[in-house]
């Protein structure tokens, strides 16, 4: 039998790689052991922290990052401002980015570490991809070439690393599983952060043991480094690879294990996100049902002045069957407490479990039912 080689493959995504940090904080605690580590863009930069094997260092770095720190912009850049770093500079520079991995990553450690590890970057304007491993580059470039797959071109500067200009990996392959295929790897774990970049999804669907984690949230502007982002994405990582890996249950939110059957979870998953839950709780049956309650009796508050007739126009296109109309006139709150009513007074006569509106409107009739069914209404 082959031995057993467990890869983590991340890939690029700028700021959102702090949604990848929080994965390496659950798999650490897990005691899930990496063989081989594949990265590109900042998927390179948290791999090489990986490699190292420092899960506090790397958390540290992240919640000190800001996108000056990074790259050579002011404070306050956003995303306009890299526009314009382009027509002006042809693009922003990198000497911060250099300068952090220079703090945080030891090349030796890297290169002694029995962790295989692998980086792409991409030649410009030739485009020609460079897949390389630790061994494959020369000491006292490994900094070079991370940076050179970590260069978001157009937004930020090409690297040059002996004489020829290089950018940004996933302008070849923004999540190379085949990389780490190639050496070895009977399991992957890999992480998408659904940013700009070359990603052929059908190419994963042959890979065998492979585990696929991307975050359902917004994980917010690739570019920009924001405090309050990067600890919100740290949290959301966290809990999703411990979804994944069935420690907790959850889709969007996140539950302790076997609170609530299968489909009470769906349920309970779209109720909170309908009425804004909290993502970043580990919630308990009892916890959720009182805050998802208090968000239910705020979302009643809130309701517009008008609501007699906005319920009057409901009523009509609910008894009309117009259910794709009724998203336009009401917010999914007040259309979910809506059926919540129409569920409660006529149970299984109410019109909102026809097929068609359990198609149309899914979501809030699924919410509707959990509100019910718990007395949440």
């Amino acid at each position: 039998m082959n031995e057993r080689k467990i890869a983590l493959v991340l890939s690029g995504g700028g700021s959102r790689g702090a949604y990848q940090c929080g994965v390496w904080q659950a798999l650490s605690e897990l005691g899930i052991k990496i063989d081989i580590v594949v990265g590109v863009s900042v998927g390179a930069i948290n791999g090489a922290m990986v490699v190292q094997g420092d899960v506090v260092k790397t958390t540290n770095l992240w919640r000190e990052m800001a996108t000056d720190m990074v790259f050579d912009v002011d404070a306050d850049a956003q995303i306009q401002d890299f526009a314009k770093e382009f027509v002006v500079n042809r693009g922003a520079g990198s000497t911060g980015m250099q300068k952090m991995m220079r703090e945080y990553i030891d090349e030796d450690v890297v290169r002694d570490s029995p962790i295989e590890y692998g980086l792409l970057t991409v030649e410009f304007p030739a485009m020609k991809p460079y897949y390389v491993w630790k061994e494959d580059i020369p000491r006292g470039k490994l900094y070079d070439y991370i940076t050179a797959s970590a260069s978001a071109f157009p937004a930020v500067h090409t690297h040059q690393i002996n004489g020829k200009d290089f950018i940004d990996g996933g302008y070849e392959d923004n999540l190379p599983v085949s990389m780490a295929l190639e050496k070895g790897a009977t399991e992957v774990i890999a992480v998408y952060l659904d940013a700009i970049g070359r990603f052929r999804p059908e190419e994963l669907e042959e890979v065998p043991n492979l585990t696929f984690i991307k975050s359902k949230w917004d994980l917010g502007d690739f570019l920009v480094f924001d405090h309050t982002n990067t600890k919100r994405i740290l949290r959301i990582g966290y809990l999703d690879a411990m979804k994944t890996f069935e420690i907790y249950d959850g889709g969007y939110y996140t539950f302790a294990k076997n609170e609530f059957d299968k489909r009470t979870l769906k349920q309970a998953d779209v109720a909170a996100k309908i009425f804004d839950l909290d993502p970043l709780i580990l919630y308990r049956k009892n916890g959720f049902l009182e805050a998802l309650e208090q968000a239910v009796i705020t979302a009643n508050d809130d309701m517009d002045l008008d609501i007699d007739m906005s319920l009057s126009s409901l009523k009509s296109l609910a008894s009309l069957g117009k259910m794709k109309e009724i998203l336009k006139i009401a917010n999914r709150r007040t259309v979910t407490l809506f059926i919540a009513d129409s569920l409660r007074a006529k149970s299984s006569d109410s019109i909102f479990l026809s097929k068609y509106a359990r198609r149309i409107l899914k979501d809030e009739v699924n919410a509707a039912k959990f509100l019910v069914n718990n007395g949440l209404v």
